[in-house]
């Protein structure tokens, strides 16, 4: 797996612990006392704020590698395209 698809599986995974964490959340709620109930909700908005900022950074990370070896390939591309007239011009035989 390359680093565009390890990002991109990461923002996957990542989406899915929301509704995981979610029924932790709400089955916790209904174990623990009312005292405690509001410290487990102050819990839950934070882990999502975290996994959400998880989720938008691991999105934003595939989209650059994507885009990087997008580049990458286009530059390889255009790079090869002169290396071969260089060696036209030069009469060099290369086995590519």
């Amino acid at each position: 797996m390359n680093e565009a698809e390890q990002a991109e599986e990461l923002a996957i995974r990542t989406t899915a612990a929301a509704p995981a964490l979610e029924d932790i959340a709400d089955e916790l709620k209904g174990a623990v006392s009312s005292y405690v109930t509001s410290g487990v909700s102050g819990f839950e908005i934070k882990v999502f704020d975290n996994i959400s900022r998880l989720a938008q950074n691991s999105v934003n990370l595939a989209q650059d590698v994507q885009g990087a070896d997008l580049q990458i390939a286009a530059t390889d591309h255009d790079a090869s395209d002169e290396f071969r007239d260089g060696l036209d011009l030069l009469d060099i035989p290369v086995n590519f």
